[in-house]
């Protein structure tokens, strides 16, 4: 059951190290009816609440997507029809060059916002870890096969790829209500970036010689790395540091120090009467410029290595060889001195969402929606779209099912409540209710089951009567 963990946990360790190049974080829990965070990708939809109040445990949002490493893929059945490790069998599932792993974690710290007549005003901060880590076949195929495998005129496409980013979130939204009908908004952010590791390693090639098996390497890489919290980046194999968050001091997270961002997200809804309604919007469009920076560049060709990279496989099957140190051979024997130099500053750019959504409403109780998006991954605009039933029933219980087929994350079954009890607002959320079916399985299992898996949960408070469409537009016409 051992061979190749320590493979899933280099992987696993550097995805959650990474900043995301998409924010699978889900759309559906802005659908509940009563849903006080019913603004949060698009500021131009209208808020039914005179003011709400979230701080702390208001919106908490884990998403985790893997294109490729499926829990099919990676066991097989030994002579006792035990479940074990097949890494043969992972190695032959993977795609040549496209294979990527996101991690996305965002929490609220506080929301407040009021209503002053027509005009909403929202403030709130939050913190955000978004992650991908990006490998090839040959990466896994190494570790798995060995360098014998790529022998002569087989060279290894020994490629990855890390984008990491953790920051913070400051937005006022400002959102206005120009007619019955129209209502726009805008939400200026200020951007607080506290650590990016970017990785481009692109084009590395690992030979071995069919005579003595001699290693030569052909190396393309680039490193950035860049944090506010004490964390000394001085060599690649200091990215380990990066995974200890959990001894990360909480000033860490709300550091507002030197690497500075502005952000904005903007839209508006048009509501035509009681039953439709369509809106239109632009979430996370920005950049945080990055200081004191430490950098890497290697790009060199035949490359001598005196040594295989391991000697037998065996070191990793059987957990021979600790993470670090399998990070420090690779750096040291292919990419040469790992040591990081002072970088010039740079700038790295948010994930923007553009949204388009339209929405029927029979009754309250019946609400359909569809929501087209348009993510940026792996450098290509890709597109999902959401169809999604919701409904309230005795103004306090919400419920919602969605499905969502994205050329990003594949196909989900999602689903979704919330409670609207007094002040009282309590919701979860996932776009995926397919994970619930493995909540008893291994965390392996769990995680590895399913293309992509996330989870939205809050708790907030408002203030003000909710007011439905139908409420709305028949006071307008009795006034």
């Amino acid at each position: 059951m051992k061979r190749l963990y320590r493979l899933f946990v280099l992987l696993a360790l550097i995805c959650l190290t990474a900043g995301a190049k998409a924010q699978n974080d889900g759309v559906t829990f802005t659908l509940l009816p009563q849903m006080p965070y019913s603004n949060f990708f698009n500021p131009g939809i209208r808020v039914p609440y005179k003011a709400i109040v979230g701080v702390g445990v208001s919106n908490i949002n884990l998403s985790v997507y893997s294109s490729s490493l499926k829990y099919g893929n990676i066991y097989g059945k030994n002579a006792a029809g035990e479940d074990v490790i097949d890494g043969v069998k992972l190695f032959n599932s993977l795609e040549e060059q496209d294979n990527f792993i996101n991690f996305n974690m965002s929490f609220d710290v506080f929301n407040i916002g009021f209503r002053i007549n027509k005009l909403f005003v929202n403030i709130d901060y939050r913190n955000k870890i978004n992650s991908e880590f990006q490998y090839s076949k040959d990466f896994v195929g190494f570790f798995v096969k060995g360098n014998g495998y790529y022998v002569g005129d087989n060279p290894c496409d020994f490629n990855i790829g890390v984008d990491g980013t953790i920051y913070s979130e400051l937005g006022v939204g400002l959102q206005y209500d120009v007619t019955e009908h129209l209502t726009i908004g805008v939400r200026p952010k200020l951007l607080v970036g506290i650590a990016n590791v970017k990785v481009n390693n692109e084009r590395t090639k690992i030979y071995t010689d069919a005579d003595d098996y001699s290693i030569s390497a052909d190396v393309n890489l680039n490193i950035r790395m860049a944090n506010t919290f004490n964390a000394s980046m001085e060599r690649m194999g200091d990215i380990i540091k990066f995974v200890d968050i959990e001894n990360m001091e909480l000033k860490d997270f709300f550091s507002i120090q030197k690497n500075f961002g502005m952000g904005v997200d903007f839209g508006l809804s048009y509501v035509f009467n009681k039953h439709f309604g369509l809106s239109a919007g632009a979430y996370d469009i920005g950049f945080i410029r990055w200081k004191n920076t430490k950098v890497k560049n290697v790009s060199k060709e035949n490359l001598e290595i005196n040594k295989t990279l391991f000697n037998d496989i065996s070191q990793i099957t059987d957990m021979q060889l600790d993470y670090e140190s399998m990070l420090d051979n690779v750096v040291k024997q292919v990419w040469g001195n790992d040591s990081l130099v002072a970088g010039d500053d740079y700038t790295t750019y948010l994930k923007s969402k553009i949204m388009l959504q339209g929405y029927y409403e029979l009754h309250p109780t019946i609400r359909f929606t569809a929501v087209a998006q348009m993510y940026y991954v792996n450098g290509q605009m890709r597109p999902a779209m959401t169809v999604a039933y919701s409904g309230a029933f005795l103004n306090f219980l919400n419920l919602s099912l969605s499905y969502t087929n994205s050329k990003y994350a594949g196909s989900s079954l999602g689903a979704g409540i919330g409670l609207h009890i007094g002040i009282l607002n309590l919701y979860a959320v996932t776009d995926n209710i397919s994970i619930a079916s493995k909540m008893f399985s291994s965390t392996m299992e769990m995680m590895t089951s399913f293309d992509s898996a996330n989870f939205r949960v809050g708790v907030v408070l408002t203030l003000g009567k909710y007011q439905s469409l139908k409420r709305l537009f028949s006071k307008s016409n009795a006034e």
